[in-house]
């Protein structure tokens, strides 16, 4: 029996194994270069991170009612949505568009 590993488990050895082949090729690196260096890498972590956490979210939807008619709403594809982290990061989710088949309304659910 395999174990299912979670992604997420490697990102500290990842983030620890750029940031030491970075200080290689950057031997004379000062200290604020090196935070510098370090701030970068997590700044895309933090991003990544927030992506997967953000469309695992979206995933584990519902199917939603019309917010006009009332009726049970159906899929009507998916739609690339770019947002601005708090940082100022660009994060993208895919989302899933609704559509009513009643009243012909579409929805994206928040999130």
């Amino acid at each position: 029996m395999t174990e299912k590993t979670d992604p997420q488990q490697d990102v500290p050895n990842e983030l620890a194994r750029k940031l030491s082949q970075w200080h290689q090729a950057n031997p004379k690196a000062t200290l604020t270069e090196i935070e510098e260096a370090v701030e970068a890498e997590l700044a895309m972590v933090r991003r990544q991170l927030v992506e997967e956490l953000a469309q695992e979210k979206i995933g584990e939807q519902k199917v939603p009612d019309c917010p006009q008619c009332g009726q049970q709403m159906v899929k009507n594809g998916q739609r690339k949505r770019k947002l601005k982290s708090k940082e100022g990061q660009t994060i993208q989710l895919n989302r899933q568009q609704w559509r009513c088949l009643n009243c012909g309304a579409t929805f994206f659910p928040p999130g």
